[in-house]
């Protein structure tokens, strides 16, 4: 591909600005001219070139002189310096790329992955008071139920947490999609929970019957508390 480029030539040692000059560089060729004048036209594999810190060293015909190009990768490409000169080659990968590739932004997904879990633990809390609930219809059923102080055997305490611990789990999956009102609904649910146990621990007599149901329910109370106060929830921005 034949360069031409603009440039200045001055002899070896010279301080001077030197002579502006155009430069051409095609099939092995270089041509440098002064205006309408022609400095010197030679076969590249003839003359002796090789790269400075800023420009070129040529060597023709017994002399040599310094040649300053503006299109100094150009002019490197043609002449075949690139491979033997390491600023040249930077300069040339620089030119084929002008502009960087973008870093890759390297997102923090720990946050999102403890909120995942989370909601895990919360779903799982939900099914243990769940099974609670369901123990207890089934010791009130099999007549092995201690009698409640006020004359029943649980009331409807068994569906209260049924109902709640399915309400759990749906919190729990409304937590997984991070809505941001989750959080609220999650702690309203297990408040209402508590509050039924409560009542229901408070009116009841201590008894065989009771105590897997209570175990199941106080275990699903005591890890959707400890999801919800954990801190691994956090409300989406």
């Amino acid at each position: 591909m034949a360069v031409e480029t603009s440039g200045t030539v001055k002899m070896r040692g010279d301080s001077g600005p030197g002579v502006a000059v155009l430069v051409l560089a095609d099939e092995g060729r270089l041509r440098i001219l002064s205006g309408d004048e022609l400095v010197g036209e030679w076969d590249i594999d003839d003359i002796g070139v090789h790269a400075l810190q800023e420009g070129f060293a040529i060597r023709a015909e017994g002399e040599e002189f310094i040649l300053i190009a503006n299109d100094e990768v150009g002019l490197a490409e043609e002449m075949g310096l690139v491979a033997v000169s390491p600023r040249l080659a930077r300069k040339v990968a620089v030119s084929h790329n002008p502009e960087s590739p973008p870093e890759p932004v390297l997102v923090d997904e720990s946050p999102r992955r403890d909120s995942n879990t989370a909601a895990l633990a919360f779903a799982l809390a939900g099914v243990l008071v769940f099974l609670g609930g369901s123990f207890l219809r089934i010791a009130q059923t099999s007549g092995a139920a201690t009698t409640v102080q006020t004359g029943n055997t649980g009331g409807g305490f068994w569906l209260a947490f049924i109902i709640g611990g399915l309400l759990m789990v749906l919190a729990a999956v409304v937590l997984w999609t991070g809505v941001r009102w989750a959080r609220i609904a999650a702690f309203l649910v297990l408040t209402g929970v508590i509050i039924v146990f409560g009542i229901m621990v408070s009116g009841a007599e201590s008894g065989s019957g009771y105590v897997t149901a209570y175990g199941f329910v106080a275990g699903g109370l005591v890890v959707g508390v400890g999801v919800l106060f954990s801190g691994a929830l956090r409300n989406p921005d």
